[in-house]
């Protein structure tokens, strides 16, 4: 056969062109991570992790998975009374450590089990010696008042779920701190520093409108610039940083948009921006969260980036919002549950409602329903219509497999990730997503909607708690009910020293 000496076989050369070969290509489900040829300490880890988690999820089938409930509740039970020696560290955060616990038990329908009134009674008075003269709770007793610790405690009393505990706050005193920390000018005004001459960042803005909107003690001076403060510490990425220039994170996310919804503000950041950022921070194959772009997944962010969601989904289109009546009602109880657990199921307390979807940043307004949000929710129309695709916006059933088979730990509790020991922490948090996504809406096909359910069967249910203050939503209801007959503060102007605060008698804390 003669060879070609046409042009294009000169430009082809002298080998002849491959021939197509129909054999299937195996594709890999999740390609191997890029590096560009660089390894460094975060990919090396990130590969590990993938491994761990391979391995870990192979060999579970999601129908065979079971939460550890006994085992969690033997692990929790001890840190009331008795705490490894790595927690000494934590001596100024004992009320966090504290609301751990609680609020985990709480999750697991196993609180009203699991104290007394004699138990109660000791817990409110540590609390009450953690609250300092000048309002507001510190790390422990004696110490300065401090926000963080402040929400801990204020949450634990919800949980409590007693008047006796609740009448230990003393809120004009709250008022007062919460005001003498606010920011008034310069870049972070409208901002919250986390104790007087500390950070100012999102996270005390949270802190801040969550704790006075349980006490009612909102006020417009209190929420004043909050909005623009928030506003500005979104980043190019979408997420909200700790402050304007600061790295977009998943708990500073968390926080803003929770701030934001409390006090009907939501129009201040770029919804769209947010919720790309958000739903690409769960992981492909680990099936978590991570906190921020490029960083390992972590179960705390479960909560932290998972609880975004239901956040931002009434917001999304307001023909899909509903009211907590109009769920469809799924029996939370299981074998370990009590009959008061069970009430848990009325109405969630949450505020107004926002359905702005705005990308402007809108300025402050004076309204009186931005600056004490009832515990009202909107009313559907009866001819709402339910996307047939759904509402969930993540994977929840990932989610739920990288809780139970990569973060649970056979001894008890739950942990960061696998090859980490377990914590108080990660357990709180960890159990916190898994409730979110066991609670999540979806479309059930016939134009109705129905809860996601737990992964595994009922026996892994866990109570449902609420997006905003990460509680349940009948010992929120109570609690935010009490605390709504009293009368608002006095406006910081016209404060008074004295307080409406009691003194308790001095009994045994909690020792942590």
């Amino acid at each position: 056969m003669r060879k070609p000496t046409g042009k294009a076989a000169k430009m082809l050369g002298d080998d002849p062109p491959p021939i197509f070969n129909p054999v299937e290509t195996k594709v890999e489900l999740f390609p191997g991570m890029k590096t560009d040829g660089l390894e460094t300490r975060s990919s090396m880890d990130q590969a590990e992790i993938e491994r761990l988690c391979t391995e870990l999820l192979d060999s579970c089938a999601p129908e065979r998975a079971h939460l550890f409930r006994e085992l969690h509740q033997s692990y929790l039970v001890r840190g009331l009374t008795n705490l490894p020696s790595g927690y000494a560290s934590l001596d100024a955060s004992r009320p966090w450590i504290l609301f751990w616990i609680l609020h985990s038990l709480e999750l697991l329908g196993l609180f009203d089990r699991r104290h007394s009134e004699a138990d109660a009674r000791r817990i409110y008075a540590f609390l009450d010696r953690c609250q300092a003269s000048t309002g507001g709770f510190g790390g422990g007793p004696g110490q300065i008042a401090h926000l963080a610790p402040t929400y801990a405690a204020t949450m634990s009393l919800v949980i409590l779920g007693s008047e006796a505990g609740w009448k230990i706050v003393d809120r004009q005193r709250m008022y007062n701190f919460l005001m003498s920390v606010k920011r008034k000018e310069g870049l972070l005004k409208g901002g919250f520093a986390v104790t007087v001459g500390g950070e100012v960042d999102t996270r005390g803005t949270y802190i801040t409108l969550a704790v006075a909107s349980i006490l009612n003690i909102v006020t417009p001076e209190l929420v004043e610039g909050v909005a623009e403060f928030v506003g500005r510490n979104q980043t190019y990425e979408g997420g909200i940083g700790a402050e304007p220039g600061n790295e977009a994170h998943g708990g500073y996310t968390y926080c803003g948009l929770a701030a934001l919804r409390i006090i009907n503000r939501t129009d201040a950041v770029d919804l769209d921006a947010l919720l790309r950022w958000a739903t690409q921070r769960q992981m492909s194959l680990e099936g978590g969260f991570q906190g921020r772009t490029n960083k390992l997944v972590d179960s705390c962010y479960s909560w932290w980036v998972g609880g975004i969601f239901p956040l931002i989904q009434p917001l999304l289109n307001p023909m899909q919002r509903l009211t907590a009546s109009d769920k469809t009602e799924t029996n939370t109880s299981t074998e370990t549950e009590t009959e008061t657990e069970t009430d848990a199921k009325t109405e969630s307390p949450t505020p107004t409602q926002d359905t702005t979807r705005s990308t402007s940043k809108a300025t402050t307004t004076t309204d009186e329903s931005q600056t004490n949000p009832s515990l009202s929710t909107p009313n559907n129309s009866e001819n709402e219509q339910v996307n047939d695709l759904g509402l969930c916006l993540f994977d929840t059933e990932k989610l739920q497999e990288y809780i139970i088979f990569c973060c649970q730990m056979n001894h008890g509790g739950l942990r960061d990730k696998p090859g980490k020991r377990p914590d108080y922490y990660h357990t709180c948090y960890s159990l916190s997503g898994l409730s979110m996504a066991q609670h999540q809406l979806e479309a059930d096909g016939k134009n109705g909607l129905r809860k996601t359910g737990p992964l595994g069967g009922r026996y892994n249910l866990l109570k449902e708690t609420d997006p905003l203050y990460n509680a349940t939503p009948a010992r929120l209801a109570r609690a935010m009910a009490f605390f709504r007959t009293l009368p608002l503060p006095v406006p910081i102007s016209n404060s008074s020293s004295s307080g409406e605060g009691g003194e308790m008698e001095e009994e045994e804390a909690i020792p942590t």
